[in-house]
């Protein structure tokens, strides 16, 4: 015969007692990582982040807690604790995976906490080991800002030297028609100096651009652009451009502004051909998810040379308006950029130059491809429409109107960090109401990039 036991009362809660201490150290010893991991691929930064600081006393030192408590603090504003977790991983971890993207966000965590030393020094040993494009490219970006960075503490003088070979159908951007049809004579016909003229070509400019930091936020900027057009077959339209600008900037991290004056210089054929003065304003805005916007306006006055032949020449001299907006969107590898522009051209002469006063309006269209870090393929496209103020003097029943059109598409090939490869090929269509200024133009180069 069996007896029949029970627990008495005391005995019971004993049980009771250490069958919940059980359950709850089991509770506590659960892993928070895989709850971690969720919130932040829910970008839930803050609460991972919290979760983590909860458990870190028991789970520090676990180097798959460690990485994931150190990425949540890091997207979350907390740089310092992120960099003391992600240390201990990119140092102890014994998974080269996990090591690897340790590294790699303790580069970024030292990038935030301002040791940029630290931070070049880690991102290029992550180079080494060969990283997806993508990652290549990030990391590209983040060595350029940790080198302006370093350049926002001292003045810097940096120079570029760009060359290029192409062809051109329409080296003087002048009508394919032989003969123009006017009002007062008829039918007249062209010199073949004002036809439209095909040529090979070579391009090349010299940049300087010189920067004084007053502090992190304002700097005194000066920039300094030489080029030299040279077509091979004639010399009737080589082209020499200067061009200086002296800037005052200042801002934080979302909203820049620079004030400035420039001034330029081109000459024709190694004669003097039009001068230019300006005073240049713009604002540029950072916003969040890879929004850009910016302003910018510039009054130029344009003056035009009188010497060797063209005493007429100052019936062209006009003083320009300009207004710009643009808004730019980064979206992962692609950038489209949109820009605005409207201008009047007021006509400075007292009289007979009336018809060189006009208004013009665009639209321009960028597109920039990322394909990797070394290899950038670009489309752009403009639109513009203008209007001259008057009759023409030749063609005096008529004012003068008309619209161009282009298309650019090139490729910009970073072979170092220093050294690019270009090419691109643009077509554009000018028409107006005017045969004589009707023409279209097909240009092609290649050409290298260096920076020093």
């Amino acid at each position: 015969m069996r007896t029949k036991h029970s627990l008495s009362p005391p005995m019971y809660f004993i049980v009771l007692i250490f069958w919940l201490s059980t359950t709850t150290f089991a509770a506590e010893n659960e892993s928070p990582i895989t709850e971690m991991d969720s919130l932040i691929a829910l970008e839930q930064y803050q609460q991972a982040y919290e979760l983590g600081r909860d458990a870190l006393e028991e789970w520090e030192g676990d180097p798959e807690f460690d990485y994931i408590y150190g990425l949540a603090a890091l997207e979350s504003g907390n740089a310092n604790e992120s960099v003391f977790a992600l240390e201990r991983v990119a140092t102890t971890s014994t998974e080269a995976g996990l090591r690897s993207l340790a590294r790699l966000d303790l580069a970024r965590a030292y990038f935030v906490t301002n040791n940029l030393d630290a931070a070049e020094s880690l991102f290029n040993l992550v180079l080494t080991s060969n990283p997806p494009p993508n990652v290549q490219q990030n990391i590209e970006i983040f060595l350029q800002l940790i080198e302006s960075r370093k350049n926002t503490k001292k003045p810097t003088l940096n120079w570029t030297i760009a060359s290029s070979i192409g062809s051109d159908s329409n080296a003087n951007s002048a009508t394919s028609n032989g003969l123009i049809d006017t009002p007062l004579i008829g039918q007249i016909e062209l010199d073949p100096a004002g036809q439209e003229t095909k040529d090979t070509f070579s391009n090349t400019t010299l940049s300087m651009a010189y920067k004084y930091p007053f502090n992190r936020n304002s700097s005194m900027n000066f920039s300094l652009n030489l080029a030299h057009l040279n077509n091979f077959d004639t010399d009737q339209f080589d082209i020499d451009n200067a061009r200086g600008e002296l800037s005052y900037n200042w801002g934080n991290e979302v909203h820049r502004f620079k004030h400035g004056i420039s001034a330029g210089k081109v000459n024709l054929d190694q004669n003097g051909f039009q001068k230019s003065f300006a005073l240049n304003s713009s604002w540029q805005r950072a916003g969040k998810n890879g929004w850009y916007q910016s302003l910018s306006g510039s009054y130029t006055k344009i003056r035009y040379d009188t010497n060797n032949g063209g005493t007429l020449n100052d019936l062209r001299d006009v003083d320009q308006v300009l207004l710009t907006g643009g808004v730019t969107k980064i979206a992962g590898p692609l950038t489209h950029t949109v820009n605005i522009y409207t201008a009047d051209e007021d006509p400075e002469a007292t009289s007979g130059g009336d018809h060189n006063g006009r208004s013009f309006t665009g639209l321009a269209y960028s597109l920039l491809y990322s394909m990797s870090a070394q290899h950038t393929p670009f489309l752009r496209t403009s639109f513009q429409k203008v209007e001259h103020d008057s009759q023409h003097p030749v063609f005096f029943n008529t004012k003068r109107s008309g619209e161009t059109a282009s298309v650019t598409l090139g490729w910009f090939w970073l072979v170092t960090r220093n050294f690019m490869v270009t090419g691109e090929a643009a077509f554009t269509d000018n028409s107006s109401n005017i045969a004589l200024f009707d023409y279209n133009r097909f240009k092609y180069q290649a050409g290298l990039r260096y920076q020093f």
